[in-house]
């Protein structure tokens, strides 16, 4: 079934260096406790506030007042600060907005006006983008931004490092090793690719875009100390079939062929966005994955009962590819009530008809089913 949107906040990225850039390329969001709405790109190192405004007459719902968090002067990143951490996910919880970058090596693109030899030649190169291996969190009401992150090496990060001896991931991460000869997957083409996170507690739930394993997408949790600020630890969480103790657990969902690009909390089911793995437009679709909170182990789940598509997005050939996701109240506090009446999607490169003015864009709001029917929504 194909939702309607019920409401279309418009988000306005006023005060900004370049509001259209902001606009054009946003990849995460979250609402902290206060209804603000943070905005991640994946071209840029720094975070979005936007402010909820008074109610028009029409009662459409506004965020302006922009405020940009720069990220990249607090945090340590090994290819420089100019370099994109590539945000993907962002949740809040505990205090705090917690942010993830995609984990991903990148292969140039051919340009289309110029595909001679030249360009053929730039598909060969691949690249890690060690930037990218971002896991970081800070409390957004301090007297400063104050950060911290899970330290990056020279291969990436501590979770990283313990998935390339995965039995299921350790091909994905060590083809990111560019040696001449070697097999190598980048972002997009099935490679791994981080584009979603949930915050629970200490447990972080981190979803993956790809690689999609004959047709399974991936959860990764993880458990995360921070008691040696600036700098955070994995806990160990899960074990191998061997018994070996691991940093992570990973969880297995049909999704009908799809990776997942946002994740959001409802109660203690976790709602998916998932839609294509490769840089193609299609088919996006809202799951439920029921008592997510509770998973104590890896696990595996077919569609069913426990895991069930609760509506497609509406089709756009040229955009509006959907990469944010967070949880829609009735009130203007995000943080108000146990429940909330539906979420909010924003998009990557958004079609025109959703750009009003020089500085705003319009993210869309979907009711949820009600009792368990797909066909009914709130």
């Amino acid at each position: 079934m194909i939702a309607q949107p019920t409401l279309k906040p418009l988000l306005r990225f006023n005060n900004a260096d370049d509001p259209d850039a902001l606009r054009d390329e946003v990849s995460a969001c979250c609402f902290d406790e206060r209804g603000r709405l943070w905005c991640g790109t994946d071209e840029r190192n720094g975070l979005s506030c936007l402010t909820p405004q008074p109610a028009a007459a029409s009662g459409a719902a506004t965020f302006g007042a922009h405020r940009q968090i720069d990220l990249a002067g607090a945090l340590d990143l090994p290819d420089g600060k100019d370099e994109e951490i590539d945000i993907e996910g962002m949740d809040y919880g505990e205090g705090r907005i917690w942010f993830v970058g995609s984990h991903t090596s990148t292969r140039r693109g051919a340009e289309p006006d110029d595909l001679g030899r030249k360009q053929r030649k730039a598909l060969r190169d691949v690249k890690r983008r060690l930037n990218r291996f971002m896991l970081g969190c800070f409390e957004p009401d301090g007297a400063a931004v104050r950060l911290a992150q899970l330290p990056i090496g020279k291969r990436g990060n501590k979770l990283s490092e313990a998935l390339r001896d995965d039995d299921h991931l350790a091909p994905f991460l060590r083809s990111q090793d560019a040696r001449p000869g070697w097999p190598q997957l980048a972002a997009k083409e099935n490679g791994f690719d981080i584009e979603g996170l949930a915050v629970r507690g200490e447990r972080l739930f981190l979803g993956l875009r790809g690689p999609v394993l004959r047709g399974w997408a991936l959860l990764l949790e993880v458990a995360v100390d921070d008691g040696k600020a600036p700098k955070l630890k994995l806990e160990q969480i899960g074990r191998a079939l061997g018994g070996k103790k691991r940093v992570y657990r990973k969880h297995f969902l049909a999704l009908d062929g799809m990776g997942v690009r946002d994740l959001c909390w409802q109660g203690n089911d976790l709602l998916l966005l998932a839609g294509p793995t490769m840089d193609i437009t299609g088919r996006q679709t809202l799951w439920r994955l029921r008592d997510a909170a509770t998973l104590d182990d890896d696990s595996i789940t077919r569609r069913g009962r426990h895991l069930e598509p609760l509506f497609d997005l509406p089709f756009e050939p040229d955009g509006d590819k959907a990469e944010g996701l967070a949880p829609w109240y009735p009130t203007s506090s995000a943080g108000a009530g146990n429940g909330h009446a539906g979420v909010m999607i924003v998009y990557d490169a958004p079609v025109p008809a959703r750009k009003e003015g020089a500085d705003g864009v319009r993210a869309d709001v979907f009711g949820l089913p009600v009792g368990g029917d797909a066909g009914a929504l709130s």
